[in-house]
């Protein structure tokens, strides 16, 4: 398989947002709406994180890594997300609607007026999205770096996986199909926030069945947090550097 930028979009979009509609039912429907209930109620609040995503993706015997580290302000609206995928490193600092993209030493800019990317877009505020949106499951119980958590146990519809995906992105996403997910949550049991989401995808990209996986972590919930845009990418902006 020949891994390209256009793969490793899809497939970071799939996993970043799986699970936003159909939820499953279980015995311990109680339990679980009130939990459900709390964690919206934890996370409404939220205006400053760290989040951090590894992903493995395989397909035909080859595999690809990719990792994510990013600090967001809500309050601000503001981010900053360091990437490293198929050896490339990027960094990307969000400013309102404006992404400033720096890909080898070279600052793009990109417009993300038309996604608003503040208005329940976030890596967070799908997760929150995601709660809202049915029943869950209580899964069991689990430590997060130190953390006493309760699992969350999410199976949704493929369709509406791709649905979803398809709508934050703005595109149609053909040629990549999502034939299973599974999706699990793990909450704080002290603050009711969200620690870690652990998912896992079958797809059919152009045909091809890929695999793919990933764990995203959340840490220093209201923590102080200092977010700028380096003077070398509105410096470039300025002088016409942007890009759709």
């Amino acid at each position: 398989m020949r891994w390209n930028a256009r793969l490793s979009v899809c497939v970071a979009a799939l996993l970043v947002t799986a699970g936003c509609t159909g939820l499953s039912d279980g015995e311990n429907a109680a339990d679980a709406a009130q939990l459900q209930s709390n964690v919206v109620d934890a996370m409404a609040d939220v205006d400053t994180y760290r989040m951090e995503m590894r992903m493995n993706v395989s397909a035909s015997g080859q595999s690809l890594s990719m990792t994510q580290r990013g600090v967001f302000d809500h309050e601000a609206e503001r981010a900053r997300v360091n990437a490293t995928v198929l050896g490339q490193e990027t960094t990307t600092s969000i400013d309102g609607t404006t992404a400033y993209v720096n890909v080898g030493g070279v600052w793009q800019t990109r417009d993300l007026s038309d996604r608003e990317p503040w208005n329940e877009s976030t890596g967070i505020d799908q997760q929150r999205a995601l709660l809202e949106s049915g029943n869950v499951t209580v899964a069991g119980s689990a430590t997060v770096d130190g953390v006493a958590t309760t699992v969350l146990r999410v199976d949704p519809d493929p369709s509406d996986v791709k649905s979803v995906v398809a709508q934050q992105q703005g595109q149609a996403l053909d040629g990549v199909g999502v034939e299973s997910a599974t999706y699990r949550v793990y909450a704080a049991n002290d603050t009711h926030r969200l620690r870690q989401v652990e998912m896992n995808l079958t797809m059919s990209i152009s045909g091809q069945t890929t695999d793919a996986n990933a764990t995203i972590t959340f840490s220093e919930y209201g923590e102080p947090v200092n977010i700028s845009v380096p003077d070398a990418a509105t410096d470039q902006a300025a002088r016409g550097r942007a890009v759709a």
